[in-house]
């Protein structure tokens, strides 16, 4: 080789050399890059939830407080008929909560048609008749509906009405010893 060759091959050797070194910088400041979005992404999404389940907590610490207080004030002449009612309120307040988060009450009536999509059969009655067949014949627990996605996401509790034809009765067998 000549030395001009080699002085050649030198240059380029040492440019080669900072271009490697500029190609790390550069990979490590894509990585810190990376790092902080991923920081920044994750902060947001906690600070997203939280601002999402704010309303839920707060409608719960209401719960929560009114549940504690009228516990201390229960009267000892409380009949079952106030408790009922008392009880009632609460489930108007949890009601009015899921409303707010985008969820309804979706109830079940006996009598109408069972429905695997908004009907969870956990059980089966004997039916009147062949009519009775496959409708609702308890409500045992209402479901609960995604307003915003218009799907169930807990189906109602029913125990469902199946007919059962009755037996025939066997026809007796013929006598043999008459014959």
């Amino acid at each position: 080789m000549t030395e001009q060759t080699e002085s050649a091959v030198d240059d380029l050797s040492v440019r080669l050399g900072r271009i490697e070194a500029a190609l790390g910088d550069a990979a490590a400041a894509r990585e810190r890059t990376i790092d902080r979005l991923h920081e920044e992404n994750q902060r947001l999404r906690i600070g997203e939830r939280q601002l999402l389940l704010r309303p839920l907590v707060t409608d719960l610490h209401r719960l929560r407080d009114d549940l504690l207080r009228q516990a201390g004030d229960l009267p000892a002449t409380l009949t079952p008929e106030q408790a009922a009612a008392l009880l009632s309120s609460y489930a108007v307040s949890v009601e009015q909560t899921l409303q707010r988060c985008g969820v309804l009450v979706l109830t079940a009536e006996p009598g109408e048609a069972y429905d695997p999509y908004r009907h969870r059969a956990v059980g089966t009655v004997p039916a009147a008749g062949p009519e009775g067949d496959g409708l609702v014949a308890e409500v045992l627990g209402d479901g609960y509906r995604d307003a915003v996605a218009d799907r169930v996401v807990a189906p109602a509790a029913v125990r469902v009405a199946r007919w059962t034809p009755p037996a025939e009765p066997a026809e007796p067998l013929p006598d043999e010893t008459r014959a």
